[in-house]
C-alpha cells in the first residue's frame, strides 16, 4: 500500500545517470526522502501551476527526468495521471541490493522501480484474465543523488480502451485507495454510529455530490471493516489505557473487573467523580436496567440511572457483565455500594429479573425494591390484547376477572400474587423520587444506541459512554442556567406559589404550579378545625365507581405537617393538590418547611461533608459555636449594609443594634 512504501526506513545508495551509456554508482546510505530545499516544487504543484499555460487536456504529464522527492510521491502522481487518462497502475518491478559496510550489515536499499499499467502482465488469478491484457504503458524511476527519484523511461501507449467515466475509473484497484484524512473522518463517523449510507453521503458533500468521490462504496465498506478489525485487535490493553488516561483527568474515577478463574473479565463497573457526586445529592432512588446488549461480545450492559433535581436522568455508573446470574449481580450491587462511599439506595426499581430479585435481598437489605410498571403492564397488554385497560387497580382488577372469566388466568393470577411490587397503589407510601419504571434506564441505553456503533469493542463502548455523559452534564448545565435566570411564568400568582418559586427549580416550580392548577377541581370539607378535612372531587359524580374522588388530609405540627391519604408527598417528595387546596382554604402563603425536599431545590448539591455539616446553611446545629458565631456574622454584616445607605439608616440600625444589646 502507499501507507507501506512511505515507511520504508533505510534508503537506496545506487545512483543512475539520465543517459543510458552512464554508469550506475553507489551512495552511502541515505533518508527514504530527499531533503527539503527551500523554493523547490513538487511535479504536482508546477503542473498545477502551469497548466494554464498548456495546450494539452491533461494537467498532468510524465517525462523522462520528472524528480520526485519519494516514491509514493512518484506512485500518486502517475496515478492521478491514470485516473486523468482512465486507466489504473500497479507497482511493477524493482531492483534492490544489500549494504556491505557500516554498522548494519544486509540492510535492503531499493534503488530502481517499475510502476506499470493495471492491464500489463500474466494475471495471477483466473477471475482477472479480463483485466490484463499485456499493456506496456509504465514509468521507470531511478534513485538520483540527493536521495529522490527521477523517471528514466516513460512508455506512455496503451493496448486497450480507456475507462471515461468515474464510475469505470473507480473499478481500477489502484484508484479505492482513500487517503489518511478521508479515512480519518470515516474513523469517526463510525465510532459515533453513523450508519454506512450516511458515511458515504456526507463524503459526497465534501467531494462535492457523491458521483465525485475518488472511491466506491464497495471500497467504503471494506475500510469499515478493516477499522473494526483495528478496533478490536488488544481491546483489553486498550480499554486498561484508557481507563488509566480517565483517573488522569479525574483522580475520584474508580472501576473494578471481577476476573474468571482463567483470567478473563467477567464483570466490569466504572464511576466518575461527576457520578460519586450525583449519587450523594441524589441516589434516594435509582434504577437499574441490563436490556442492552450491543458490543462486539453481545455482554449485557447495565445502568445505574437516577433523577436530579431538575428532574432529568443521570447516569451514576455503567456495568457490563458476562452473565446475569444472582452471583453476578450480587457482586455488582456490592461493588457499586463500595465505589459510591458505603450509601445503599432507599428505594431501586428493576425489571421482573429473578436473579437481580434475589441479589437485592441479599445486599439492600434495608432498600425498598420496586418492579417496572411500565415492563408489567407491557407484558399485559401483550397477553391480554383488548381486554387490557389502565383503570385503578383493586376494584378494576375484580371486574376485569369477573368480567371476562379471567380468575385462573395463567399471568394474571402471579402477576396479582406480586402486586406489592408494581402496582400503583403500593407505591404511594414510598419515596422513588416519581419514578415508577425503570423507563429512565431504558431511555438511558437508548440515548447510548446513538453514541455506540453495533459490534463496538469494549474500549470503543467505554469512550462513547463517556460522551454521553459528557452530554448529559452539557444539558444539566442548561438547566442550572435557566434556573438562576428565573424562566418560569407563574400560573396563578398565589403566595404559596410565589414562595415556591425562591425555593424550587424551573422543573419542580412547574410541577408544583401544576399541582395548584390541579387542586381547583376539589372542594374542601372541614372535619376537625385545623386538624382534618375531606377534598372531594367537583366532577365526582362523573367518574368511574372505581375511581377515588375524596381523599382525607391531616394537618399536624401546628401547621407544619400536611398528610394526605394519596401519599404523593412520601412517594414524590412534593406536596400533593389536595394538601394544597387545604392550605389554600387557610391562607397558607409559604410551603411548610416540613415539606420541602432538599433534593428538588435550588440548593440540592449543597451537601457538605459530615465534618462540616454544621456549617451547612440549611443543616447548621444552633449547638455549635462556630456555627452560632458565622450566623451572626452574617446577620450582622447584612445590618451594617443597611446602615451605610445614609445618614438616617445609620442612626436607625445603630439605635437597633445597642436596644438589642440591651
Amino acid at each position: 500500500s502507499l501507507e507501506e512504501w512511505s515507511e520504508v526506513g533505510a534508503v537506496s545508495v545506487e545512483e543512475s545517470g539520465l543517459s543510458a551509456s552512464s554508469r550506475r554508482k553507489k551512495f552511502d546510505a541515505g533518508p527514504a526522502v530527499r531533503l527539503p530545499v527551500p523554493g523547490r516544487c513538487s511535479p504536482l504543484e508546477n503542473a498545477l501551476r502551469g497548466f494554464a499555460h498548456r495546450t494539452s487536456e491533461n494537467i498532468l504529464l510524465p517525462e523522462i527526468g520528472l524528480c520526485f522527492g519519494s516514491l509514493p510521491e512518484a506512485y500518486e502522481y502517475f496515478n492521478l495521471y491514470s485516473w486523468e487518462v482512465g486507466f489504473g497502475i500497479r507497482y511493477g518491478k524493482s531492483k534492490s541490493y544489500k549494504c556491505k559496510s557500516g554498522p548494519k550489515k544486509d540492510v535492503v536499499y531499493q534503488t530502481m522501480q517499475e510502476i506499470v499499467c493495471g492491464c500489463e502482465g500474466t494475471p495471477k488469478k483466473k477471475n482477472t484474465s479480463s483485466v490484463r491484457c499485456g499493456c506496456r504503458t509504465f514509468i521507470r524511476l531511478l534513485r538520483s543523488e540527493d536521495h529522490g527519484w527521477y523517471i528514466k523511461e516513460c512508455r506512455l501507449v496503451h493496448n486497450h480502451k480507456l475507462s471515461w467515466s468515474n464510475g469505470e475509473k473507480m473499478c481500477w484497484p489502484s484508484h479505492k485507495h482513500i487517503d489518511r484524512y478521508t479515512r480519518e473522518l470515516v474513523r469517526n463517523l463510525r465510532e459515533n454510529n453513523v450508519p454506512l449510507t450516511k458515511v458515504y453521503s456526507i463524503l459526497g458533500s465534501y467531494f462535492g455530490s457523491t458521483e465525485d468521490i475518488p472511491f466506491n462504496k464497495r471500497s467504503l465498506e471494506n475500510l469499515c471493516k478493516q477499522i473494526s478489525k483495528e478496533e478490536a485487535n488488544d481491546d483489553v490493553r486498550k480499554t486498561i489505557d484508557l481507563f488509566t488516561k480517565m483517573r488522569d483527568e479525574d483522580p475520584s474515577f474508580v472501576y473494578t473487573a471481577d476476573l474468571d478463574s482463567d483470567g478473563r473479565i467477567r464483570t466490569l463497573i466504572w464511576v466518575n467523580g461527576k457520578s460519586k457526586l450525583d449519587y450523594r445529592y441524589f441516589g434516594d432512588a435509582i434504577t437499574f436496567d441490563t436490556t442492552y446488549k450491543t458490543n462486539l461480545y453481545g455482554m449485557p450492559f447495565g445502568l445505574f440511572v437516577g433523577v436530579n433535581n431538575h428532574f432529568q436522568s443521570i447516569i451514576f455508573s455503567g456495568v457490563l457483565m458476562r452473565q446475569e446470574t444472582i452471583e453476578s449481580f450480587e457482586w455488582i450491587f456490592r461493588e457499586f455500594t463500595s465505589l459510591m462511599g458505603g450509601k445503599a439506595p432507599i428505594t431501586i426499581l428493576t425489571d421482573q429479573c429473578r436473579a437481580m430479585e434475589v441479589a437485592i435481598e441479599r445486599v439492600f437489605t434495608q432498600t425498598t425494591h420496586r418492579w417496572c410498571k411500565w415492563h408489567v403492564l407491557k407484558m399485559a397488554k401483550e397477553r391480554l390484547g383488548s381486554v387490557y385497560t389502565k383503570y385503578k387497580f383493586e376494584a378494576a382488577w375484580e371486574e376485569i376477572l369477573e368480567k371476562y372469566d379471567l380468575k385462573e388466568h395463567h399471568f394474571l393470577t402471579p402477576i396479582y400474587e406480586s402486586r406489592h411490587r408494581w402496582a400503583k397503589p403500593y407505591f404511594s407510601g414510598v419515596f422513588c423520587a416519581k419514578m415508577t419504571s425503570t423507563q429512565r434506564s431504558e431511555s438511558a441505553n437508548h440515548m447510548l444506541k446513538g453514541y455506540v456503533p453495533p459490534g463496538a469493542p469494549m474500549h470503543l463502548f467505554v469512550k462513547q459512554y463517556n460522551k454521553l455523559l459528557a452530554d448529559r452534564i452539557l444539558k444539566e448545565d442548561s438547566e442550572n442556567q435557566r434556573t438562576r435566570m428565573g424562566g418560569v411564568v407563574l400560573k396563578t400568582g398565589w403566595p404559596i406559589e410565589k414562595h415556591a418559586a425562591t425555593i424550587y427549580t424551573s422543573v419542580m416550580l412547574e410541577m408544583f404550579s401544576e399541582h395548584i392548577f390541579d387542586s381547583a377541581a376539589y372542594n374542601v370539607i372541614e372535619v376537625v378545625p385545623n386538624k382534618k378535612y375531606l377534598t372531594v372531587h367537583s366532577d365526582a359524580s362523573r367518574r368511574e365507581k372505581w375511581s377515588k374522588v375524596h381523599y382525607e388530609v391531616t394537618i399536624s405540627d401546628d401547621g407544619g405537617q400536611y398528610t394526605c391519604e394519596c401519599g404523593l408527598a412520601e412517594h414524590m417528595g412534593m406536596i400533593c393538590c389536595h394538601s394544597i387546596r387545604v392550605m389554600l382554604r387557610l391562607g397558607v402563603d409559604k410551603v411548610p418547611q416540613a415539606h420541602i425536599l432538599k433534593r428538588w431545590t435550588k440548593d440540592a448539591s449543597d451537601v457538605l461533608p459530615d465534618h462540616l455539616a454544621h456549617l451547612q446553611k440549611d443543616r447548621g446545629s444552633t449547638r455549635s459555636q462556630s456555627y452560632r458565631h458565622a450566623s451572626l456574622h452574617v446577620a450582622a454584616l447584612e445590618l451594617a449594609s443597611i446602615g451605610d445607605k445614609n445618614i438616617d439608616c445609620y442612626h436607625d440600625v445603630l439605635k437597633y443594634i445597642l436596644d438589642g444589646t440591651k
